[in-house]
């Protein structure tokens, strides 16, 4: 007969006598559990001690009930009412004998063990199950589990190896020799209660395994991350960064260089002459064929200033609780943290020499910077890759993301903000570019190492997010009704 799973509840959780009522206060808050008892309390406190198995923590109750003048019954039964109740602080632990092998460590208030005993069938770990270390321990982690399970001895660990494809009972038994069979049965249980492992009915298939379909597994994985979701991080706007180090400016400091500064547009002429912005809205199309004419300075100076300047810089007001300066800007982004810096490869533009440039969007010019001889035609390549071998633009603008402007403020989400603030700045970008008559296209996707190379960015300080492809408006107006199949957005 298999050993057991011990039972422990998470460390913090605590209990307490509210007027005769027994109430366990934990990380999701409070759970009432019904009237305090000494045997059911006996109970609670012995879980909160450490691992124990609940034929222990049962024969404890029968005592203390005896003893107490109580009929154990009752209490039994109360005792069970309470794990049902408490299965999003408990912590399940499989062992051999004193030994612990692993734990799993429930993650949301809604965290459920799966009834029912482990399948007679060959068994498989979720394909979105990966194992990283947590804390100093190596941990079984999923997205679609809310549990981690902990990996308390390098034996326990066989099993996992074993189990990345679908393998029997029989097998698994011949391979893990260190784990008597009552450990290895008391391991899978564990991890087939967590939702980590899944029967095979079809030696071929494994369905529930399964990734669900169109997903892969790193885009799940960012999906759970970008949400506060299931999981015992730290989350939301909580300034992480702010007792270890000050904020990154609103504005970076231009780039050394040549400073070319940039016509400001008549944004009062361009009220009266624009069109409606329903018209423009509705006539917005990727464009990826340009006139024979370059854009000008001009153009890319007015695009700029209409989509992406410095309006104005707010200074900080911890009073407020806004310990950091922040700017306004043509559009919006997450706690106005504006991490968004634009350059740009100009390949053919009136005004400007072929070469690579830094927006300064305070001061509305660009910087020349040196680059590396080919670093403009490696950006036309890749636009062209991503855009089904579309004409080279005219200028090929990347946005960069400086990720810590997000990440001292949120925790968690800081990478998934500044997705989404790049596509507000993708939009924004189409819409002026269309208002201007000019041809645009968006583009997702892309090498990151091409722009890190080109403009010399700090690794996984500057990131790549995004591109934006520029030129002048091709006589025709729209040219992609049957757009190319690619990452360029429609």
């Amino acid at each position: 007969m298999s050993p057991p799973l011990l039972l422990s509840l998470h460390p913090g959780t605590a209990l307490h006598d509210d007027q005769g009522l027994l109430t366990v206060r934990h990380r999701w808050g409070r759970t009432p559990l019904g009237p305090y008892t000494p045997p059911l309390a006996e109970a609670l406190h012995t879980l909160a001690a450490g691992p124990t198995a609940v034929g222990e923590v049962a024969d404890r109750i029968n005592a203390t009930a005896r003893s107490c003048g109580l009929p154990p019954e009752p209490q039994l039964a109360l005792f069970h009412h309470c794990l049902d109740r408490l299965g999003h602080t408990l912590q399940r632990h499989a062992t051999h004998g004193s030994r612990p092998l692993a734990t799993a460590v429930p993650l949301a208030p809604e965290a459920a063990p799966r009834p029912g005993p482990v399948p007679d069938t060959p068994l498989t770990l979720d394909r979105a199950a990966h194992l990283r270390p947590v804390d100093g321990q190596l941990s079984l982690e999923s997205p679609r589990s809310r549990f981690r399970v902990r990996v308390e001895a390098p034996r326990a660990a066989t099993p996992l190896a074993l189990l990345a494809r679908p393998a029997s009972r029989s097998e698994l038994s011949r391979h893990c020799h260190e784990l008597p069979e009552g450990a290895l049965t008391a391991l899978l249980t564990l991890l087939h209660s967590t939702g980590f492992l899944h029967p095979v009915q079809d030696a071929r298939r494994a369905e529930t395994a399964d990734l669900p379909p169109g997903w892969s597994f790193h885009e799940l994985l960012a999906y759970d991350g970008a949400r506060a979701g299931p999981r015992d991080r730290v989350y939301g706007p909580v300034f992480p960064l702010r007792d270890t180090e000050p904020p990154p400016p609103p504005v970076t400091r231009p780039a050394t260089g040549r400073t070319i500064p940039l016509r400001r547009p008549d944004l009062d002429k361009a009220a009266r002459e624009d069109r409606t912005f329903t018209a423009v809205l509705e006539s917005r199309t990727s464009r990826r064929t340009y006139g024979e004419r370059p854009v000008t300075r001009d153009q890319l100076g007015e695009l700029l200033y209409r989509a992406a300047r410095v309006r104005t810089v707010l200074a900080a007001r911890p009073e407020d609780d806004r310990p950091y300066a922040v700017t306004s800007r043509p559009y919006p982004s997450a706690g106005s943290a504006y991490e968004l810096e634009l350059y740009a490869a100009v390949h053919r533009c009136h005004g400007l020499d072929r070469g690579l440039y830094h927006y300064d969007p305070l001061g509305h010019a660009l910087t020349a910077l040196p680059g590396a001889p080919g670093a403009v035609d490696d950006l036309l390549r890749e636009s062209s890759a991503a855009t089904g071998a579309a004409p080279p633009p005219d200028v090929h603008l990347t946005l960069v993301s400086r990720i810590k402007r997000l990440s001292w403020k949120y925790a968690a989400h800081s990478y998934a903000l500044t997705l989404k603030n790049t596509g507000v700045l993708l939009q924004t970008l189409s819409l002026v570019a269309t208002a201007m008559g000019l041809s645009g296209c968006a583009v997702g996707g892309g090498d990151s190492e091409t722009p890190v190379r080109a403009f010399g960015l700090a690794a996984h300080t500057e990131i790549p997010v995004g591109a934006f492809l520029l030129g002048s408006g091709a006589v025709g107006g729209p040219d992609d009704a049957t757009p190319p199949a690619s990452t360029g957005r429609r």
